[in-house]
């Protein structure tokens, strides 16, 4: 038997019949939108499993979805994983709910996995569809789960490895990704009926290109904000873009004014949970900005964010950054635990058990992943792992205050293709930023002399700070972090000191990384510890 409760309808709402629950919004392989009720239409006549792979293959946006067969449950999420869905068995029963926090009630689930917490610790969420609560689970990225007979299978239906490469001149990969993202900003203009677009643009290049390509398609309902401290360098860079563009641009400064006090309202608190979900650390970024622009009334009620997410990854942001030019298959998972697992420091009792749990996903991502190239073993790892509890996470800030969101970046054909550039195109972001400057940016005069991406020396240079970083003093770790903190994160961050102080609750105050402190603070709220 199987009972579902679903009670999450900021942003995004649930639409059900008899048989079928589903959120989100998505195209189909004729490019055919379908969103609010006509979302159901797209699953009628689902009555088998085989079917249910089939249609969910199809889909190109954000879904999560839930259908009752006579027999069987299916269940599925989409690459973001943004609507995740909680799982728990009792008494031979499936319950299944959008709030992992009713799952918890509801059983009296008051056990934290300990195992879990160092793992949480070290990387900011639980591997795979483990969550911090004891025999409560999530879906996955690209996942599906089947329940019949009292058991759950399940499998993914999208993987991010391949053994393959695009077969193409240079010339002709550009035309292909320049026809990729033209088709890709098509299908987003046509999704937003018209609605106003905010957009978080920063002073890099995935941002401006969501709005270079929303002035090619003559969208122009568009309002653009920046956040941070009044001297972050994000600021002349997308201002100046907006200016260009004829879009309207609000700087929302990362002040006292703004921060002081939040650790304690019941509104942060109720954000910690929601977005938190005892899975994944809860975003700070975006949180103050949101809520202000909310509250000081600066955009509509049916306004859509549009973060530059996912990009940045596809475009090969964490080659030469990350993956070792020389990197073999047996010593992918080990990277792994070298390169995520960065924000504590492990025993080596945990090391084990997490390198073999690595170990069992990258197989159950992609059972034939040891005949694929390493980077994209390595890649599809963090697309199901990083990538969705932790890049995409930081998205709920919008649900949260009740908004739509739409991430261009996620679109089907744009994955698919970048998945199967060749590494050489990749490195650097070559072809990415290539298209970008001399295609997109040079037309509407957006090429700025101060650029925020990195070039190769500054990759390599950068790369001997962070391996040397770990063994100098502490004060001048310090003084890295300060350098750095655009987001004024050292303001923020004083509240959870001051909180996790005021609750007598030990921490590591000597972090390299903001989050550390965010994570400690997190695992002590999931706990109860917090008042």
């Amino acid at each position: 038997m199987v009972e579902v409760f679903l009670k999450k309808n900021e942003g995004y709402k649930w639409f059900s019949n008899e048989t079928i629950s589903i959120k989100g919004s998505f195209f189909d392989n004729e490019n055919n939108y379908y969103e609010k009720e006509n979302l159901i239409s797209f699953f009628t006549n689902i009555d088998n499993e085989n079917k249910f792979l089939k249609r969910i293959k199809e889909i190109n946006g954000i879904f999560s979805v839930i259908i009752k067969l006579k027999n069987k449950t299916l269940i599925a999420s989409d690459t973001t994983r943004i609507f995740p869905l909680f799982y728990t068995f009792k008494h031979s029963y499936l319950y299944i709910s959008d709030d992992i926090t009713l799952l918890k009630e509801k059983f009296n689930i008051t056990e934290i996995d300990e195992s879990l917490s160092n793992e949480f610790l070290a990387s900011g969420y639980t591997l795979g569809n483990k969550t911090l609560l004891k025999n409560v689970y999530q879906t996955q990225s690209n996942g599906y789960l089947v329940f019949h007979k009292n058991k759950i299978k399940q499998g993914f239906f999208y993987s991010y490895t391949t053994n393959r490469y695009l077969e193409s001149s240079y010339s002709i990969l550009k035309n292909k990704a320049i026809n990729v993202i033209d088709n890709t900003f098509e299908r987003f203009v046509k999704s937003l009926n018209n609605q106003t677009v905010v957009l978080p643009l920063s002073g890099g290049f995935d941002s401006r290109l969501i709005a270079v390509m929303l002035k090619k398609f003559n969208y122009m309902n568009v309002i653009c904000f920046t956040y941070g401290k009044s001297t972050s360098f994000e600021i002349e860079n997308s201002k100046k873009t907006a200016e260009i563009l004829n879009y309207k641009w609000i700087f929302v400064n990362y002040s006292n004014d703004i921060v002081k006090n939040y650790i304690n309202t019941q509104i942060f608190k109720n954000y910690a949970i929601y977005a938190g979900k005892f899975s994944s650390m809860p975003f700070l970024q975006e949180y103050f900005a949101v809520k202000y622009l909310k509250e000081k009334k600066l955009i509509p009620k049916d306004s859509i964010f549009s973060p530059g997410l996912l990009i940045d990854f596809l475009s090969g942001s964490q080659l030469i950054k990350v993956l070792p030019k020389d990197l073999k298959i047996s010593k992918v998972s080990k990277l792994i635990l070298k390169k995520r697992f960065i924000y504590s420091n492990l025993p080596n009792k945990s090391k084990k058990e997490i390198l073999k749990n690595v170990e069992g996903l990258l197989y159950n991502y992609d059972p034939c992943f040891k005949t694929k190239f390493p980077h994209s073993v390595f890649e599809n790892y963090e697309l199901k792992e990083k990538v969705s509890k932790f890049i995409f996470n930081s998205s709920n800030v919008y649900s949260f205050f009740d908004y739509e969101y739409r991430f261009p970046f996620s679109d089907k054909e744009l994955i698919s293709f970048f998945r199967d550039v060749p590494l050489k195109y990749k490195l650097n972001k070559l072809l990415y930023k290539e298209i970008l400057k001399s295609h997109y940016f040079k037309n509407y005069n957006l090429n700025f002399t101060n650029e925020l991406q990195p070039s190769l020396t500054k990759i390599y240079i950068q790369n001997i700070k962070n391996y040397i970083k770990p063994f100098l003093p502490y004060f001048l770790t310090k003084l890295f972090l300060k350098k750095n903190d655009w987001l004024n994160y050292n303001l923020i961050t004083k509240e959870i000191k001051s909180s996790l102080l005021i609750n007598n609750l030990k921490f590591n105050s000597k972090v390299k990384s903001y989050n550390e402190l965010i994570i400690q603070w997190y695992i002590y709220f999931s706990k109860g510890l917090i008042k």
